[in-house]
């Protein structure tokens, strides 16, 4: 883990995945389970709830999506391995004009740092393919534990190999490498299939409500791109 931690910070330290804008896949699951917006300044909730909801952004990055919960009028918190992330994020929070810096908090790469169902609901974009299967499957348990409701998530599919020079298996491809490539060098990138994410949510009280498979191709070089876009719903036990 701390190897990962140190790749992660200088992938950030050459401001790699500065993303300033957010993403349409989170949009669209804020909108169908979480709160619609029906006009310029007003917001339909369909998640019920007494009080205000909170909302977990897990490996943030730089806050983007953070904010966006905020944009929702939902206490979004988000937490990253990166202190160099962290960093940027509360810069951009204060840029954007919400100055919630200390919403944002760096992750120990273990233990998720609030109660048991603190959160409504969690998000989770290109983040636990990012890691280890094995650490991947420590971590949606502790996602699972302070979340009462849904996780949204992202993770890139098994279609993906062209992306990467060190895959040999030019056909599908779920297991794991280290980065070589300049963008995000040295961490580690797991590759998932149907088969392999009903693996992951096995000892959750997660089950799949929504499954999305979306793939690019660049027709120039023919490299093609996919990710998984997921909602889980917590099932009582």
């Amino acid at each position: 883990m701390k190897n990962n931690k140190k790749s992660w910070e200088a992938s950030y330290s050459r401001k790699e995945n500065f993303i300033y804008f957010p993403k349409e896949e989170i949009i669209k699951f804020l909108n169908r389970f979480i709160k619609k917006k029906i006009s310029l300044d007003k917001y339909r909730q369909i998640l019920k709830s007494n009080k205000k909801l909170r909302a977990l952004d897990f490996g943030c990055g730089i806050g983007r999506s953070t904010i966006l919960l905020k944009e929702f009028d939902i206490d979004g918190y988000g937490i990253d391995i990166s202190e160099n992330a962290i960093q940027e994020s509360k810069k951009l929070s204060k840029h954007l004009g919400f100055n919630k810096t200390n919403f944002f908090q760096v992750f120990n790469g273990e233990k998720v740092q609030f109660k048991d169902n603190f959160f409504d609901f969690t998000i989770s974009d290109c983040v636990l393919d990012s890691m280890s299967f094995d650490l991947a499957k420590q971590v949606i348990k502790e996602i699972d534990r302070v979340t009462k409701k849904y996780f949204f998530l992202s993770l890139i599919s098994e279609n993906s190999n062209s992306l990467f020079k060190n895959i040999k298996n030019k056909n599908l491809f779920d297991g794991e490498i280290e980065i070589t490539e300049q963008h995000e060098k040295g961490t580690i990138q797991s590759f998932f299939s149907i088969k392999k994410i009903n693996y992951l949510i096995m000892d959750t009280n997660f089950k799949i409500i929504s499954c999305e498979h979306i793939t690019t191709e660049n027709i120039i070089n023919n490299k093609k791109m996919g990710r998984y876009y997921l909602v889980l719903e917590k099932v009582k036990l």
